[in-house]
């Protein structure tokens, strides 16, 4: 499986070759995480900023959850079998 952690620089340069490859109007699904979805909590409840490194860290090891990918496909093969 390809590198799934991406600047939103490399990001968008993957998405021009994608449209380049596929068409502007060819369907596709995402999920995108950033900076803003790394979040702690305070005891008050207010949120606590994270350092870029912890997001970078966090964001990075994403990846590592296979079970992520596993979910993906197995909906992906049931939607198939939905519309088959």
């Amino acid at each position: 499986m390809a590198n799934q952690f991406y600047s939103l620089k490399s990001l968008q340069s993957r998405v021009n070759s994608l449209i380049e490859q596929q068409g502007e109007d060819a369907p596709c699904s995402a999920w995108i995480y950033t900076s803003e979805d790394v979040v702690k909590y305070d005891d008050n409840g207010d949120e606590v900023e994270q350092t870029d490194e912890v997001c970078e860290t966090v964001l990075i090891n994403l990846q590592d959850y296979d079970f992520i990918y596993q979910a993906i496909g197995d909906a992906i093969d049931t939607e198939l079998g939905e519309v088959m």
